[in-house]
């Protein structure tokens, strides 16, 4: 850094009176004096590839090179939490952290609602020691930002170890959510490598498998012992709760039955008295036993006046099609089905994933709102806040313009606060916060330098937050209006990420099914 910015160097122990200064620019000292100062260490670094203009040409914006600081900055502090740090750009305190435990820190950097989230682990055993933290299922979120791993106080990332982690929680996440774990492992060094990344951000374990075994027996020991899963209430001793229901309680009476005295079923007409009833018939009389009479049939041949021969109607039915049935429109008829929606189409039995439609439905929508800069908004009643931390901060500072094309207006109320005055229109009141922590939380895996990659990745997951679920009803109007508008898309077999949306199944598909 010395080589290629200005660092200055302010340092000075507790045995000393007076600290050190020593300055340095593009590997030339400048200055080595002595100064009044508190105890502690600082170290300021300015004009960063000053003196190598070519290489100042390949930093990213400010923004993006201040998260990256940022995320360096909490990787450093949680691996010391014993020790303070501070933190501030162009003047503004961004953290400050005092010295204390590690859930202490880990509340100071990512908001008091986590703490209620945070479920200790610990396990120890002669190949590796386990000590940290996870949160609930609850917790989980769509994008990474929350999962650290640190070994022997050393950052790093293991995807072997992660993928141990996602199968302690497996059953308890959506299938898009990921977890957040702040886990520290204590290994002997000569069974691990630090030397096979540049940045030595990842390291090689001699004894992986067995240490992948050991986390994920013990998150989910955690998870068990915090009752994250479901448990069966065993102090009812067998008591169901079922109550032995009462004639009074419901309403019952038990029914009178009462019969015809003069009925004789081997008489010619069903009674000994004599009744006009066909012998065909039982005398089936009323409760005031009397008999009812028979009915008069004749002139039953005028019933039948007028109809066809029914022989040439079955004829009719039982003919195989001779011609080709009509060609229908992709939304004559849409059936609600559970998860899919099931259409007829000129080119066979059509079925379509409802929120894999809707998503391709909206996404499309937004891409245009965010093409257009135009979007229609409507005021929200009772203003949400959102509550987010320094890191969040910076990156809902550069979504602000974005959020506003799509129809979102965000007011600050104070420092990481953020009241939502406006929602896009027909956009879900409840799903407004979560689409833009959304947003927040995965945006930064999205990024790229492209601004339209920038924008579909927006889109994508506006859609996805305000997409109807799997399982919700809809009406035969409201599928038929979702077909429609699925058939006017550009992309109507694909959702932006590739899933299939539609199914088809032709003519011969289905006789094949039926053979």
């Amino acid at each position: 850094i010395a080589s290629v910015a200005q660092v200055e160097l302010r340092s000075r122990n507790e045995q000393s009176e007076l600290g050190t200064l020593y300055s340095i620019a593009a590997s030339v000292p400048q200055q080595n004096e002595s100064v009044a100062m508190a105890v502690g260490t600082n170290i300021k670094v300015r004009d960063l590839f000053y003196n190598i203009p070519a290489r100042r040409k390949f930093l990213k914006a400010e923004s993006t090179e201040l998260r990256n600081i940022v995320q360096e900055f909490i990787r450093v502090a949680l691996a010391h939490p014993e020790i303070e740090f501070k933190l501030s750009n162009n003047d503004k305190d961004l953290y400050n952290l005092p010295a204390g435990i590690l859930r202490k820190r880990i509340v100071s950097i990512f908001g008091k609602q986590i703490d209620s989230k945070l479920l200790t682990v610990q396990c120890d055993t002669e190949l590796i020691s386990i000590r940290g933290f996870i949160c609930t299922p609850n917790h989980s979120k769509k994008g990474q930002g929350e999962q650290f791993f640190f070994t022997n106080g050393r950052y790093m990332r293991h995807h072997v170890f992660h993928k141990a982690v996602m199968d302690a929680y497996s059953g308890l996440l959506a299938n898009d959510s990921i977890p957040s774990y702040f886990l520290f492992f204590t290994v002997n060094p000569a069974t691990i490598d630090v030397n096979i990344h540049p940045t030595k951000t990842e390291i090689k374990f001699q004894h992986e498998a067995d240490c992948y075994t050991l986390i994920m027996a013990s998150i989910k020991e955690v998870l068990g012992k915090f009752n994250v899963t479901a448990s069966i209430d065993f102090d009812r001793e067998g008591d169901l709760g079922y109550i032995q229901p009462t004639p009074e309680k419901i309403g019952s009476y038990q029914p009178e039955i009462r019969v015809s005295s003069g009925y004789n079923p081997f008489s010619k007409y069903g009674s000994s008295k004599g009744s006009t009833h066909n012998s065909l018939q039982p005398a089936y009389n009323d409760f005031n036993d009397s008999p009812k009479t028979k009915p008069n049939v004749n002139g039953w041949e005028q019933l039948f006046e007028g109809l066809t021969d029914q022989s040439e109607i079955v004829k009719e039915q039982t003919l195989p099609f001779t011609t080709e049935p009509e060609r229908v429109s992709p939304v004559i008829w849409a059936k609600n089905y559970g998860k899919y929606i099931i259409s007829s189409t000129s080119l066979g039995l059509a079925i379509i994933d409802k929120r894999a439609a809707h998503i391709r439905i909206l996404f499309d929508k937004f891409r245009m709102q965010l093409d257009a800069r135009i979007a229609n908004s409507q005021s929200v009643m009772f203003p949400e806040i959102l509550i987010l931390n320094p890191e969040q901060s910076i990156i809902m500072a550069e979504l602000m313009p974005q959020l506003e094309r799509l129809g979102f207006k965000c007011s600050i109320q104070e420092q990481n606060a953020y009241r939502i005055d406006t929602i896009p229109a027909d956009f879900a009141d409840k799903s407004a916060k979560v689409a833009i922590q959304n947003l927040i939380d995965c945006y930064e895996d999205g990024m790229t330098n492209s601004n339209d990659k920038k924008k579909e990745y927006m889109a994508l997951t506006m859609a996805q937050t305000n997409a109807i679920k799997q399982n919700d009803p809809l009406s035969d109007s409201e599928c038929e209006s979702l077909v429609f508008d699925l058939f006017n898309c550009e992309q109507s077999t694909l959702t932006p990420n590739g899933k299939r949306i539609i199914t088809l199944l032709s003519d011969s598909d289905i006789l094949s099914m039926l053979e």
